[in-house]
């Protein structure tokens, strides 16, 4: 190996190493010292689904509260799209593992479609509803509409709380 084969495979090490470092530093640094929320450790926090809408919104005290009703209501309404979901799921993992036939392969897969298809429904009607209580200039803050619409996916997944920090939760 030559001395400019190690300079340059030093260089890529370092840049690669400042990549991955820099971006956790900065993101840290950004975090400021607001309490609530679910500690990630370190001092960070990450804000649960009701604080980023409320920070989106910038809801009145009266608004989170209605809000927080309104998604409780329809995280109860939820429970047996949320069941028949997770029954689904398991339906096409069971014909698969029991090397069914295509076909019965295909009607567990269609099923659990028309539970995703159910849940992504009573998901958008619980954004519809909450973008009801909110005022019209609020409405029309498209960047904090479209972190709304993001926050409801899989938002009723967790059969024990839909306030749960976002995740990459899907169905």
């Amino acid at each position: 190996m030559t001395a400019a084969f190690l300079t340059r495979r030093s260089i890529g090490m370092l840049v690669t190493a400042m990549l991955v470092i820099a971006p956790a530093g900065s993101l840290h640094a950004q975090r400021g010292g607001r309490g609530g929320g679910t500690p990630v450790g370190e001092g960070g926090y990450q804000f649960t689904r009701l604080e980023l809408l409320t920070n989106s919104f910038a809801l009145t005290k009266d608004q989170k509260k209605t809000v927080k009703t309104l998604l409780d209501d329809a995280h109860k309404a939820a429970a047996p799209t949320r069941d028949a979901l997770a029954s689904s799921h398991a339906a096409i993992a069971t014909a698969i593992a029991a090397n069914k036939g295509q076909v019965e392969i295909d009607a567990a897969v269609k099923q659990y479609g028309q539970q995703a298809a159910a849940m992504t429904s009573l998901e958008m009607k619980a954004l519809a509803q909450l973008l009801l209580q909110l005022e019209p200039e609020q409405r029309t803050n498209g960047a904090a509409v479209r972190t709304a619409f993001f926050l409801m996916r899989g938002i009723f997944l967790d059969d024990k709380k839909w306030d749960a920090v976002p995740d990459s939760r899907s169905y």
